[in-house]
């Protein structure tokens, strides 16, 4: 349907969610259409990808609006994890689930209980997913 007053753009290509940019049809190879994967970071090593695929799914947690059991049981997975990086932001986050699994007021809660969990969170950048 046409509508004058309003400027209607269609985006083309597929979103890569490794590298997260709009990339054409011809960037992505079979199984890229499917797993929202270009063929450049489909050369990437698995280890590389999968750092970065954990990465999104932990800041991903603080901007939802509650962290289910689900997602606690997920983030004690990803604490043990031998990537020392996915590790630690891992445990701070499942800190913060423990404290105030709720996103409503969750900033107070950690000022007055929880003040080394808040600084954790500004050092590591977790602060930022949580849309302060």
């Amino acid at each position: 349907m046409y509508y004058p007053n309003t400027i209607m753009k269609k985006r083309c290509g597929h979103y890569c969610r490794i590298c997260g940019s709009l990339k054409p049809n011809e960037a992505f190879s079979g199984k890229g259409h499917r797993t929202h994967v270009c063929k450049k970071c489909a050369r990437l090593p698995k280890e590389k990808r999968e750092e970065i695929e954990c990465k999104d799914e932990i800041f991903n947690y603080l901007r939802q609006s509650h962290i289910s059991d689900k997602n606690v049981s997920r983030l004690r997975k990803l604490s043990v994890s031998p990537n020392e990086q996915i590790a630690a932001l891992a445990g701070i986050v499942l800190d913060v689930a423990e404290i105030k699994p709720y996103k409503k007021r969750r900033l107070k809660e950690l000022v007055k209980k929880r003040r080394d969990i808040l600084h954790k969170l500004e050092e590591t950048g977790l602060i930022l997913a949580h849309g302060w």
